[in-house]
């Protein structure tokens, strides 16, 4: 890896209201330690906090996270750039519903040795403004165009393609290295985000949902399914994706695309699933050789706007629920109270009989006797 001179970049504003610390290191691996900026109120969570897509290592004290991950995993964007390679990205915690995410940029810069500036210049241009070219776009389900419509309902297929257009005659193969659904297209003002792809290329929505990478047409092109879940209903919808291209001949297990197959309860390798234990760190940390950048090209990419609704099944269900309480209390009286009505008045009949026969018939005739009584009596 780069070696030489080291040193770190903040924005002044944030220095004087963040407490956190960076140890960009030699050997690809950054320390970070943060005490974000909280209320007495609120305690440091770690389920809250995310360094790009990654959870906080451990908590050190009551009030401050660690990160201790690598360079090349997090979604760290790495530009290169007049003799240096800088690798930027973003802490993010989540704060009480309503209020905005604390959020900080991080940088760590690093010299380049003379013999491999031109080699990173070269082979790691920023994707905008390189000889390579990323795109992603929503398409329709067989992904033969664009989606026609960018509303999605619970429970149905979002087809995702991304490509590389590479400029020169060498094939390239395409990876996601990984993307975060956020509620906004600028990921330090969104209000809520879910990590989708992590650890390099683990596609981490497949252990929970019903999402997977679908076999390649071409290397430079990679397709996936996501399944539309319960993530900000009603609002838009970003997704945030590092992408990296490497040379098709120059296949390595440490650039992979894994899903996970639920029936089978195991983790698969999209380009060949005979070499799934490449996939076998998706539920730990993957560990990335520092020789594996050395022939590609990586850029970032947002997709998006789009939206994910209640389905209509869902919704008419829950109209039908409520819909039913309501017709219970304003149906279900109908036909009792026609039994209801006919037993009052059959009982109202019942005490008037009684009180007439009482009060009229025999009640009317209480002073009559028998003629006996009378002849008896006289």
């Amino acid at each position: 890896m780069v070696s030489a001179r080291l040193f770190l970049m903040f924005v002044a504003t944030a220095m004087a209201q963040k407490d956190f610390s960076i140890d960009c290191g030699t050997d690809d691996w950054v320390t970070v330690r943060w005490r974000p900026g909280l209320d007495f109120s609120q305690k440091v969570d770690p389920s809250k906090a995310l360094l790009g897509n990654c959870p906080p290592t451990s908590l050190v004290s009551k009030d401050t996270l660690l990160f201790r991950v690598l360079l090349h995993d997090c979604g760290f964007n790495k530009q290169v750039a007049a003799g240096q390679v800088t690798y930027s990205n973003m802490l993010i915690y989540e704060r009480r519903p309503g209020l905005p995410f604390i959020s900080e940029s991080i940088q760590c810069v690093y010299d380049l040795p003379v013999d491999e500036e031109s080699a990173f210049s070269a082979e790691e241009p920023d994707a905008t403004e390189g000889p390579e070219t990323f795109n992603m776009e929503i398409m329709n389900a067989d992904f033969s165009g664009p989606a026609p419509s960018l509303t999605f309902k619970l429970g149905s297929s979002i087809p995702i393609r991304a490509t590389v257009e590479p400029r020169s005659h060498r094939p390239l193969q395409i990876y996601l290295e990984s993307c975060v659904l956020a509620t906004n297209a600028d990921i330090r003002r969104a209000t809520r985000v879910h990590p989708v792809i992590a650890n390099t290329g683990c596609l981490m929505e497949s252990k929970a949902r019903n999402a997977s990478f679908l076999p390649r047409r071409s290397p430079d092109e990679i397709r996936l399914h996501l399944e539309a879940f319960k993530f900000a209903l009603g609002e838009q919808i970003f997704l945030h994706c590092d992408l990296e291209a490497y040379a098709a001949q120059s296949l390595n297990v440490d650039r992979k695309a894994c899903h996970y197959v639920q029936k089978q309860h195991r983790w698969e390798l999209l380009d060949d699933p005979s070499q799934s234990y490449a996939c076998s760190c998706c539920d730990s940390a993957c560990v990335w050789r520092t020789d594996a950048i050395m022939d590609g090209v990586s850029g970032r990419k947002v997709l998006g706007p789009f939206v994910i609704v209640e389905n209509d099944s869902q919704s008419s269900a829950s109209l039908d629920t409520q819909s039913s309480t309501e017709r219970g209390l304003g149906e279900f009286p109908v036909w009792l109270l026609v039994v209801a009505v006919t037993a009052a008045l059959g009982t109202v009949m019942g005490v008037l009989a009684v009180s007439y026969y009482l009060c009229f018939w025999r009640g009317g005739r209480m002073g009559y006797r028998p003629s006996r009584d009378l002849l008896t009596k006289y």
